[in-house]
């Protein structure tokens, strides 16, 4: 499937995720496939990832995120912040590059997602 059947755009009010019918359909059996699997497994779907792609001449294509007064940016630029700081504690090597922007869809158990919504804004889930 290729990366331009599905669009993210964002801004200071949400997400909006743009999506060819083909590219739904997928989405829909991919979520429907990790709802089988036991929750304990968290299983999941980097929507982004799903949907790449490698050209004929190998290039790698990433389904594109827009945004509003520049956050697309801004985020990319947090991220590559986030990874420089793990490089520079060893804890990544230093050829490690930030991955794009991602949307993952995780099957968990209603236990996780209390976790989650209880938790500080500053904490990264588990």
């Amino acid at each position: 499937m290729a990366a331009n059947t599905m669009a993210l755009y964002i801004d200071c009010t949400g997400l909006t995720v743009y999506m060819t019918r083909d590219a739904l359909r997928k989405l829909a059996a991919e979520l429907s496939r990790i709802s089988e699997a036991p929750p304990q497994e968290c299983f999941e779907i980097h929507v982004r990832s799903a949907f790449s792609e490698f050209d004929e001449n190998d290039n790698y294509s990433s389904p594109a995120l827009k945004s509003g007064n520049g956050l697309a940016a801004m985020i990319e630029g947090m991220h590559a912040a986030v990874v420089q700081d793990a490089i520079q504690r060893g804890e990544e090597p230093a050829d490690a590059l930030p991955s794009p922007f991602e949307l993952t869809f995780m099957h968990v158990s209603p236990e996780v997602v209390e976790k989650v919504a209880t938790q500080p804004d500053d904490e990264i889930a588990d």
